[in-house]
């Protein structure tokens, strides 16, 4: 394999700028908000009317304008990360590193900073990494996912097929903290029919599929386990269904089922 030397001039072309997001905020107690927000710019050199025309962009993005004089110990949690969103994007940095920033907030509040990021995201195109141990998070505002065991990455892919068909034994732990978790050995031992595991992705989701493949048959079926939810912007189901009928009319619900772009499976 060969090797390409960089020049020096060609790493820093290719150097990011990364602000980052604490999980504990770390903001400087004795400094005013806007101090804060202007901490990184008085380092970056630049000057007062300029610092002071950025910092009142960045409270209005973080929708602390009416804050600016505030101290640390006068801002709810939720708040003092707005404070750190906003410092993390003071010098317009080129990706977010966001770490575990959610998990020191109460559920309401880490809503509203998930939908704040995303809306940083939609409005500036800016690049976010989020650490996070918390699979809501992932699955409210990720599109892809990498799950590090032991310092190694043992799975990685979009945030819907990882979360729908987790490969890894870790993932799978992961995953179960957001989904409705069954043993399929006891189905499998206390059902008579034919138990079928069905994935739907996006707008399908919300289709009568299952029920117009069926009609036309002789097959009933039972929905024994069933998730409709949403990963971000995209809308997802997984059922259990067991089927009881003729094999030909199962199989023909089966291929009706697949002729519409769903994952269907025998569940083992």
């Amino acid at each position: 394999m060969e090797l390409t030397r960089l020049s020096t001039s060609q790493l820093q072309q290719q150097r990011r700028r990364i602000g980052m997001i604490f999980q504990h905020f770390n903001l400087l107690s004795m400094a005013t908000v806007r101090d804060n927000i202007a901490f990184p710019l008085k380092l970056a050199k630049l000057s007062k009317a300029e610092t002071k025309k950025r910092v009142d962009e960045l409270l209005q993005l973080v929708g602390l304008e009416q804050h600016g004089n505030k101290y640390p110990a006068q801002l709810s949690g939720g708040q003092k990360q707005r404070v750190g969103i906003a410092r993390a994007l003071a010098n317009n940095p080129d990706v977010l590193l966001c770490d575990e920033a959610t998990s020191a907030l109460d559920p309401q509040t880490t809503n509203s900073i998930l939908s704040l990021l995303v809306d940083i995201n939609q409005k500036l195109g800016i690049t976010m990494l989020l650490i996070t141990h918390e699979m809501h998070v992932i699955r409210s505002i990720c599109d892809r996912v990498a799950v590090i065991d032991g310092g190694e990455v043992v799975e990685m892919g979009d945030v819907v097929d990882v979360f729908l068909k987790p490969q890894h034994g870790v993932t799978r732990d992961f995953v179960s903290q957001v989904a409705d978790s069954f043993d399929p050995r006891e189905l499998i031992a206390t059902r008579s029919g034919r138990l079928i595991k069905v994935n739907y992705i996006g707008d399908i989701t919300y289709e009568p599929l299952l029920f117009n493949a069926v009609k036309s048959t002789t097959v009933q079926f039972t929905i024994l386990q069933g998730t409709v939810s949403r990963m971000k912007n995209t809308p997802y189901g997984q059922l259990v269904i067991e089927f009881l009928g003729e094999h030909a009319d199962i199989e023909r619900v089966i291929t009706d089922l697949r002729s519409k772009g769903l994952e269907v499976g025998d569940l083992k």
